[in-house]
Formats: C-alpha cells, sequence, structure tokens
C-alpha cells in the first residue's frame, strides 16, 4: 500500500496496523509522516504520528532535528520535541552532533532526550558538561537537569571543571550542577566556604522582598530565633539570605526525592516582630507525607487537620499564640489556625469548610474562599475573598507583602530536622 494511503488511514479510530506498515518502510516514511506531525489541521492525531516516528527509530533523527529548529508554532516544536524524548535508538552516540546545533530548542531537547536515559546517558556527560556555559539561559539548566537525570556518577567530572584553571564560566554553573545532584554536601570545602562567605556578604546589605507562596508556614510573635529553632527540634543552623531560604522551602515543598520534603525547614529573620517558619517539625513532616497511602481522602483530611491543630496547640502553649497558614499556588487552596495559649482560637481549610470553627474579626468584610462555588452573583459586590495572606496581613506578616519598609531583626537560617540529621539537606541548586 503506498505511504500516502496508509497516512489516510492513520486517522482512523483502527489505526494500528497501518502504523505497524509505515515503521516497517522505516526512512522512507519519515517525512511524510513528519509533514502530518507538523501540521496542526491535520485529521490524525499528533501523537499517533509522533509514535509511528518515534518507532522508526534512528532514520527520524536528523529530520526531527531540523524539524524543530525549523518549526513555525510552539505547539509544532513541542510535538517534535516529544517524539524526539522516545525515539527508538540502538545507539546514543547519534544524539550528541544535536548538542552542537545552532539552534537552542534542538540543543535543549537533544539535553531532555539524554536525560530521560538516566545512567546510560554517562558516556555523554562531558558532552553536556560543554555546554553548561552554553549562551542560552534555557539550554544550561537544561543541561543542569539532564546531569542531574544521570546521576552522582557524574560528580567526579563536575569536581574536575571545578578545580579547573581554564573551565571559565563552566565553573559556576557545575557548583550549581552538583548541588542539584547532591546538595551542598557533596561540594568540596572550599567551595562550600565561598558560599558561605557570600551569604555573609549578601546579609550585610539585605533588604525584604515579596515572596511567592506555595505551602504552609507559621509565625510565631517572638524575635528569640533561638526558641523557635528548639521548639520546632531543629539544629545546625546556617545563616541564609531570604531568597535562599524562599528558595530552599519552595525547593523542598515540591521535592520527589526521599527526604527531600522533611530534612530542613527555613526560619526567617523577625519581621516586624513575628518569626516565620517556613516547612514542619519532622515528626509532622513524616505523618503528612504518609497521607494518601491508604487512598480515603476524608481520613487524609482529618489526619492532616489533626497534625495541624496539636502542633499549633503545642506551639502556642510555649509562645503563648501561634498562627499557620497554607496556600496553594495552583489550586487555590487557603488555610488558617489561630491558636492561643493551648487553645485553637480559629481553624479554616477551604477544601473542608464545614469542618471550620471559631471566628476572627479579621475576617469581617470578607467572604470565605468557599462561598466562591456559588457564583459571584450570589455574593456581596463590596465583599473581597479572605485567603490566608489576608489574615496574615492584619494578624502577623503577609510575606507576599514583604518589603523595605517591613522592619528585620537579624537574619533568616537553614535548619535541620530529625530526618535532616540523618539524612543530611536534600539535594537541588538554591538561589543565594
Amino acid at each position: 500500500m503506498e505511504i500516502q494511503a496508509l497516512i489516510e488511514r492513520l486517522a482512523g479510530p483502527d489505526h494500528k496496523s497501518a502504523s505497524d506498515a509505515l515503521v516497517q518502510l522505516g526512512a522512507p516514511a519519515v517525512r511524510p509522516v513528519l509533514d502530518v506531525l507538523c501540521d496542526e489541521d491535520s485529521p490524525v492525531e499528533w501523537s499517533t504520528s509522533a509514535t509511528v516516528l518515534r518507532n522508526i527509530g534512528r532514520p527520524s533523527l536528523d529530520p526531527l532535528l531540523e524539524a524543530i529548529a525549523a518549526a513555525p508554532t510552539t505547539e509544532v516544536a513541542r510535538r517534535c520535541g516529544w517524539a524526539l524524548c522516545g525515539l527508538k535508538l540502538d545507539d546514543l552516540s547519534a544524539l550528541v552532533p544535536g548538542l552542537r546545533h545552532p539552534s537552542p530548542t534542538v540543543r535543549a531537547d537533544v539535553a531532555y532526550t539524554l536525560q530521560l536515559k538516566g545512567e546510560a546517558a554517562l558516556p555523554y556527560a562531558p558532552d553536556l558538561i560543554a555546554l553548561l556555559d552554553d549562551p542560552d539561559a534555557d539550554v544550561r539548566q537544561r543541561i543542569i537537569w539532564a546531569l542531574q537525570g544521570i546521576g552522582p556518577e557524574v560528580l567526579p567530572l563536575l569536581r574536575d571543571v571545578r578545580r579547573s584553571s581554564t573551565a571559565g564560566r563552566r565553573r559556576v554553573p557545575a557548583l550549581q550542577a552538583i548541588a542539584a545532584i547532591a546538595g551542598p554536601s557533596a561540594m568540596e570545602d572550599r567551595d562550600q566556604d565561598l558560599i558561605r562567605r557570600l551569604i555573609r556578604i549578601k546579609l550585610a546589605n539585605e533588604t525584604p522582598e515579596p515572596m511567592h507562596l506555595c505551602g504552609a508556614w507559621y509565625a510565631v510573635p517572638t524575635t528569640d530565633q533561638k526558641a523557635v529553632l528548639e521548639a520546632f527540634g531543629l539544629s545546625d543552623p546556617e545563616p541564609v539570605t531570604m531568597r535562599l531560604g524562599q528558595s530552599a522551602w519552595t525547593n523542598d515543598t515540591h521535592a520527589d526525592a526521599e527526604h527531600g520534603g522533611c530534612s530542613r525547614v527555613y526560619v526567617s529573620p523577625a519581621f516586624d516582630g513575628w518569626t516565620l517558619v517556613f516547612g514542619h517539625h519532622s515528626e509532622d513532616a513524616h505523618l503528612i507525607s504518609g497521607l494518601g497511602d491508604d487512598g480515603n481522602e476524608d481520613e487524609d483530611d482529618e489526619a492532616f487537620r489533626d497534625i495541624v491543630l496539636a502542633r499549633c496547640r503545642s506551639l502556642s502553649d510555649h509562645f503563648g499564640t501561634v498562627h499557620w497558614y497554607g496556600v496553594s499556588g495552583g489550586d487555590g487552596w487557603t488555610s488558617w489556625c489561630i491558636a492561643e495559649k493551648g487553645e485553637i482560637v480559629r481553624y479554616y481549610d477551604s477544601e473542608e469548610p464545614e469542618e471550620q470553627f471559631g471566628s476572627l474579626a479579621a475576617e469581617e468584610g470578607h467572604h470565605l474562599p468557599d462561598l466562591e462555588e456559588f457564583g459571584d452573583d450570589d455574593l456581596p459586590e463590596d465583599l473581597e475573598t479572605a485567603d490566608a495572606t489576608t489574615i496574615a496581613e492584619q494578624l502577623s506578616v503577609n510575606p507576599e507583602a514583604l518589603g523595605p519598609h517591613t522592619r528585620v531583626e537579624g537574619h533568616g537560617v537553614l535548619a535541620l530536622t530529625a530526618c535532616g540529621r540523618a539524612h543530611g539537606h536534600p539535594q537541588g541548586a538554591l538561589e543565594i
């Protein structure tokens, strides 16, 4: 059957036989199938044509690279990149020339393809490392992720770059790659000392900046950072800039690696008399990470609530008052808990409003987020929605509103939980 006839059959519900026939044809089928993949108006589902190219393998490689470089839209580039990263290749060395392609999109896509190969891409780590000083920032980041995907076996190569007197601009991203792969403990002593010295310099002239929030934090009305560390079971505090603290919290909140989200906590400087703690007590972090294993969402919600309430009661026994706030940057979830002298004054969670109790004067003049599901037409026009930052703004400190006007005492620290004392700092390159 002619190639064009087979391609027309790809648009049908039963296209497997046509797909298999095109794969059997090999190289002669590549260009016609690629044309279909790049045609956003084609009746053929793009993943179907992309899968054919993937299964054809090596003959598809160079045409795909050309198509990525010449893609008229980001959608076409995305489709071709997807086909590339799943290409069946017996020899990964065929990808290496793509790392030197004039197009930064091609270089990034090839690096991503090697990233997905994991340890199998180790022989090509030197080719990736050569691009650590790529002129394109997206390519440099993709190279670090690719090296991270290969794993710890690349660390000796990266340390060689750090020691080299001729590596030039590759030395800094090599350090970032080391941190991304294995955390700060994998750095040589002189590099750790260099970072600490840089942090000390930046701390001397640091100005608060608004934080991007996605996660949970506590607010404690004290400037006694040592007391906060003790109350949360934290140790080994390392001075950090506010930017580095936020970067660590963001990294750890979204960490996939084992112990990535339970090993350390960012304790802020005192902002207007309040110390903010971004992260959880080690015991709480482990309990929270175990939620979802049994698939019972209602029980998980109750367990999470109990963890928060118990910690707030305990902390408020010690400090008199403690606040807990939660915000999601993705789905609109928000929550807050206010405790005083061992008792919960107010608890609210937008995902389970039926479990709320108590009230706050700070909520007056606002409506709660869960009421929005009934539609804006049913809500008073003069009321705005309250969220955790709304309450924090009035009762303690809103991290989103930090700025030059914020009074700062002391400096922030990253401190280890019990889990961190056993396993060290998590992997991940952080902003200083």
